[in-house]
């Protein structure tokens, strides 16, 4: 007896070796992918897959050899409806807050939406099961991969923009370029001037040849000056040499932000890096909207304040989805494919 329960526990912790060595595979290929190239959104793909395997592995590695650690386990999915409930309280305190702050604009409530989804969406759901007719049981079915399907954009997008914002591949840059934003009476704000100082931090990083400062940004209808020359001088306050900083002030988006600050620099030094200084939230669809245009650049982002960020990366979540909608369709084809295999099992029985 003791010798099988031996040959168990042997076989167990070979097979935990196995999955082990394959994870440290996936792992390496990964790292290799992602420091030659991070502006990548099929990284980003493979990131949450890789990131919830891994853990599945481990939970199942402890479960095996540490006691209590199943029981443990299975206390967290039986809270995972309250953990649900808790998010979407979170997101709709987050839009009541946002609305007050920064006014009832539909981008400044998207948390708010959001959280009324978490819980409309299930009792829409539980409505159409208990009408149980063969189109309400579809229907039921469509909302509930549609929810997964957007949950899980949503997780692969906040997920890779950590990664993205706590590992990026620095490098030596040649100009680090600070993407604008709305100024009032000619001053930066608070969420401008978080732009600003990260890319004065990265100016300072970095000795000789020191990189050229480009703040970038036309005038809005309601800024009295361009939001470039409005940064401009603020670099200039902060003792950055007027000769360092190159004035952007044409650009009205985050496209024209990198052509017009690329001209300008290659104007002055033919190769090297670009630094991408934006919000924290934005970061990401800046380097990916940089590798589009061919640049060598990398994303970086400065602080944001902690009310206005759940908003802002809804946002910039359709915002991605929507540049890369091909991709997404593509992510998108296993959903729809259990999708259409149910309507026509439930047209079928009907």
């Amino acid at each position: 007896m003791a010798r099988s329960l031996s040959w168990i526990v042997m076989e167990d912790f070979g097979y935990d070796l196995i999955s082990l060595a394959f994870l440290a595979v996936l792992w390496t290929a990964f790292i290799l992918l992602y420091r030659k190239e991070p502006r990548r959104l099929v990284l980003a793909a493979a990131l949450l897959p890789l990131v919830l395997l891994t853990l599945s592995t481990i939970s199942e590695m402890l479960t095996s050899f540490v006691p209590g650690f199943g029981f443990l386990m299975a206390i967290l999915v039986v809270l995972m409806p309250l953990m649900l409930v808790v998010f979407g309280g979170a997101l709709i305190y987050n839009g009541i807050l946002m609305w007050r702050r920064e006014g009832a604009k539909i981008p400044n409530l998207l948390s708010l939406i959001a959280g009324i989804l978490v819980f409309a969406l299930p009792v829409a759901a539980l409505g159409l099961v208990m009408i149980s007719q063969w189109w309400s049981l579809s229907l039921a079915f469509i909302m509930f991969f549609a929810s997964v399907f957007s949950a899980s954009i949503f997780a692969m997008l906040l997920l890779y923009s950590w990664v993205n914002a706590r590992f990026p591949a620095k490098g030596r840059g040649a100009a680090v370029i600070v993407l604008g934003a709305r100024t009032i009476n000619g001053q930066v704000t608070p969420l401008l001037r978080g732009r600003l100082d990260k890319g004065i931090e990265l100016y300072g990083s970095q000795r000789d040849p020191k990189p050229y400062m480009v703040p970038t940004g036309g005038q809005g209808r309601d800024e009295i000056e361009p939001e470039g020359v409005s940064m401009g001088r603020y670099l200039a306050e902060q003792g950055i040499p007027q000769e360092q900083i190159l004035v952007e002030d044409r650009a009205k988006d985050t496209i024209e932000n990198l052509e017009f600050s690329n001209q300008l620099v290659r104007a002055q030094r033919g190769d090297g890096r670009l630094w991408l200084v934006t919000s924290d939230y934005h970061a990401l669809r800046a380097g990916l909207a940089s590798r589009t245009l061919g640049l060598d650049a990398r994303s970086f982002g400065g602080k944001t304040a902690a009310y206005y960020r759940p908003s802002a990366f809804l946002r910039e979540c359709v915002a991605i989805a929507r540049d890369n909608l091909k991709f997404m369709l593509l992510l998108g084809l296993p959903f729809a494919l259990m999708i259409v295999g149910a309507l026509f099992v439930a047209t079928s029985v009907s």
